[in-house]
């Protein structure tokens, strides 16, 4: 009897209730994603960004990128970072080479790594937290840092 309860005990230790995130854009000029597997789309005169935050399933940032202008689009690939609002910063780098984007392409880039906890008090403790991500770029030759805020909320499945 004494080892069933320990076994239950130990059962109940290691089953950490599991989390669902949901990262949602929150620069006002965002058109939010229609469908759960589409991304948040954001739209200038020169680039327009679709992203979908994944921190569990695939463990990444998905970022399309196209370019709007008629001069090559230059994306400063080593220096993405992802920052939360405990201050914490995550350099981000494509999964493949993407090089640069030519005039009217659209390029898709898996940032990696991004990962949250998927269960427990670590995984709750992300409700109600802002990230930014940052895309720093050499637009019309000129350095411009794109910021894109996101809200977490966090839900149990």
């Amino acid at each position: 009897m004494k080892h069933l309860a320990l076994g239950v005990l130990l059962a109940c230790v290691g089953c950490a209730m599991p989390y669902a995130y949901s990262f949602h854009v929150e620069n006002p000029d965002a058109r939010l994603a229609a469908k759960p597997n589409q991304g948040d789309v954001l739209d200038d005169a020169d680039v327009r960004a679709e992203i979908l935050v994944d921190p569990t399933g695939a463990r990444a940032i998905l970022l399309d990128l196209t370019n709007k202008t008629d001069q090559v689009l230059q994306v400063e690939w080593p220096q993405i970072t992802m920052t939360g609002s405990d201050g914490s910063s995550t350099p981000l780098r494509p999964h493949v080479d993407v090089g640069w984007i030519l005039p009217g392409a659209t390029v898709r880039a898996r940032l990696v790594p991004f990962a949250l906890p998927p269960s427990g008090d670590r995984a709750a403790g992300y409700q109600g937290s802002h990230f930014e991500l940052l895309v720093p770029m050499i637009v019309r030759r000129e350095p411009k840092l794109y910021r894109y805020s996101f809200a977490v909320d966090v839900r149990r499945i």
